[in-house]
Parts: structure tokens; sequence; C-alpha cells
């Protein structure tokens, strides 16, 4: 027996943008593999690969403190201006239970 074993050589370690990140996971989705086998085709870690998804998921997804508000300006083209005598209405659902309504009522 040898006493001079070789240990495997590590490949180098491959830093990647979010844009190469964003780019795999295109490939990902597109490819009929599953998780793992990518993974190991493409020689990334299997929770390297669940990190990054992670990470890209939650900054794609803005929380509630992320909210962004838009000023609306009134439209005389478009029903239920001001101007408008005929009433509006606006349903919002919000789950299953519940309905918010706002109504205008013809002047």
């Amino acid at each position: 027996m040898d006493m001079h074993t070789v240990s495997p050589i590590k490949p180098a370690r491959i830093r990647r943008s979010r844009e190469q990140w964003r780019e795999l996971f295109s490939q990902f989705s597109s490819s009929c593999q599953t998780r793992e086998q990518f993974c190991q085709a493409q020689g990334i870690a299997l929770s390297t690969f669940d990190y990054w998804q992670r990470k890209l998921k939650r900054e794609a997804s803005p929380s509630q403190d992320d909210a962004v508000f838009v000023q609306l300006t009134p439209d005389e083209r478009v029903p239920g201006h001001l101007s408008d005598p005929n009433p509006w209405d606006v349903e919002l659902q919000l789950g299953s239970a519940v309905i918010l309504r706002l109504r205008r009522p013809a002047c």
C-alpha cells in the first residue's frame, strides 16, 4: 500500500454576481434536472444554491417597509372623475373573507 496518498484538489471558489445567479436560476428552471443534478453539473454546492435562491426571492418580493406610494392625478377623460356625474365603485378583495368597497354616490 502506498503511504503517499494524494488528496483530491478542491476546485477554486467561484464568486458570482446577482445577475449571474439569476441567469443560473433561469437555466435551472428551463432544465429538466433536479436541484441536485443541476448543482452537480454546475459545480455548485446545494446549500449555496438554496441560499442564493432564498436571497434573490426575498429581494424580488418587497416587504411592507418597502411600500411605494404613487400620487395619482385625476384625468377628466376617466369615468369616475369628480366632474363625472356618475358614481364610481372600487372593490378590493383582501383574501377570501375580506372585501374593501369604496363608493362615491352620485351628486
